[in-house]
Formats: structure tokens, C-alpha cells, sequence
């Protein structure tokens, strides 16, 4: 778990978040949620429960229609440029990798600093290498994800992240997709960004996980948050009967 918290600054501020579906499915349900600068925050509950909905408004992938989300003092709102703003902050890794397959490892790091942020490829290009080597797969730089071991991609899509060097991290299961053997090697490239004061937010089902890295553990069930607890509290005495019910199936 992160040692302090930077001076409790907040990063991330939803309040009464609800999102409706267009079939009328309200999928969010009066969602609040605070994480600060360099906390590590664990999304948990059974399948349907909201949490990859609620992850993907803080960078507007989801829509929501009621309630507030701020994020490092920008108010996600109708206006693009907002979420655009927010999108130049926000580095999210998702189930599926994403990779350009196409692109070598190395374009697929370079391609969104050169073209929205506007840097010189020179300059992104070393730090996408030296980025290669914090997640341990320098030598893979200019290979196609196609020659990639799923951990292996998916370890391209972290580093791509953080490429564009953003405040928040967030990742929606990032470890579903792979097999077995492979969950460690990403689990500890992210426990690494953890140590390092990266602020994250994760949907994971990976308990080791959530014991070992997350500062505090979220519940969520039928759109709503039911329990906010402390790793070591949620998981020896959690109190919320759903939280309860959902441990005994998992552990």
C-alpha cells in the first residue's frame, strides 16, 4: 500500500453519479467516490454490479446523466474539450490490449504523445524505451503485438499509458484475458507503478492484489457503492451482507 497520501489531494471527486441506459437500465445509482493523489483504489463485485461503467466516466467513455465527477480540478461535463482535457490526464488499460497491430511495440508508445500532445518523436521514443524497460520488455521494442505473449501485450498497453505521462491511472480488469501463468508479471508491473505514487484506480477480481497494493477496497452491486473499507478490514470483517456474500464466493 502507498506510505502517504500527497497532502490529501484530491484527484479524483464523483458525487451522485447515475447513469441511465438508453433500454432504461440505471446502471449507476447515486455513486460517490474520492480517491487522493497517490492512493491506490480497488473496484470489487460480481458481474453487472456497475463498476466497469463507473470506471469509464472518469474519462468519459461512459456517459452519465445526473450527479458530478471532477477530476485533478476539471468537471467532466457535456463540453468535449473538458473530456478531451481529461483524456490527456486520464491513461486507462482495459480487459482487451488495444494495440495497433499494425504498429511495432514501439510506434504503438509513440503514436498519441507525437499526435495530441505534440512532443518530438526523439524525445518520446527515449522515454518510451526507458518506459519498455520499467515493465521489463525492452527487447521487445520492435516487434508486433501479433509476436507477443498476452502478459507481454498487455505490459505494451501499461507503458503506452503511461507515455503520455498522465496523473491518474485506470484499469478495468486488466488481467481477465490472460492466462493464468501470465497475471503475475502484470500484477507486479502494476504494483511497481503503486510503489512509485502512481494514483490508480482498478476493477480486479485479484484479492492478492487488492490485499497487498490497494489503500482502500470498494464494493459494488446493482450500480451501487455499498461498502468502502481498508484491504485488511474488508476482507477479515467486512460489513455489508452483499460484501460478505461476495467474499464467501470468491475466496
Amino acid at each position: 500500500m502507498t506510505q502517504a497520501l500527497a497532502a490529501d489531494v484530491v484527484m479524483l471527486e464523483a458525487r451522485g453519479v447515475n447513469t441511465w441506459y438508453p433500454n432504461g437500465h440505471h446502471a449507476l445509482r447515486n455513486v460517490d467516490l474520492t480517491v487522493h493523489q497517490g492512493e491506490v483504489v480497488v473496484i470489487m463485485g460480481p458481474s453487472g454490479s456497475g463498476k466497469s461503467t463507473f470506471l469509464r466516466t472518469f474519462n468519459g467513455l461512459e456517459d452519465f446523466q445526473t450527479g458530478s465527477i471532477i477530476i485533478d480540478g476539471i468537471n467532466i461535463g457535456d463540453d468535449l474539450r473538458q473530456r478531451d482535457a481529461i483524456r490527456r490526464e486520464v491513461g486507462m488499460v482495459f480487459q482487451q490490449f488495444n494495440l495497433f497491430p499494425h504498429l511495432t511495440v514501439l510506434d504503438n508508445l509513440t503514436l498519441a504523445p507525437v499526435l495530441v500532445r505534440g512532443r518530438a518523436k526523439t524525445q518520446v521514443e527515449r522515454q518510451a524505451l526507458e518506459l519498455l524497460e520499467r515493465v521489463g520488455i525492452h527487447e521487445q521494442a520492435h516487434k508486433y503485438p501479433g509476436q507477443l505473449s498476452g502478459g507481454q501485450q498487455q505490459r505494451v498497453a501499461i507503458a503506452r499509458s503511461l507515455c503520455m505521462e498522465p496523473r491518474l491511472m485506470l484499469f478495468d480488469e486488466p488481467t481477465s484475458a490472460l492466462d493464468p501463468e501470465m497475471v503475475q508479471e502484470v500484477l507486479q508491473v502494476m504494483q511497481e507503478l503503486a510503489a512509485g505514487g502512481m494514483t490508480m484506480v482498478v476493477v480486479t477480481h485479484e484479492v492478492r492484489f487488492a490485499r497487498q497494493v490497494a489503500d482502500r477496497v470498494v464494493l459494488m452491486a446493482d450500480g451501487e457503492v455499498l461498502e468502502i473499507a481498508a484491504p485488511e478490514q474488508f476482507f477479515s470483517n467486512p460489513q455489508h451482507p452483499r460484501s460478505q456474500q461476495f467474499l464467501s464466493q470468491i475466496n
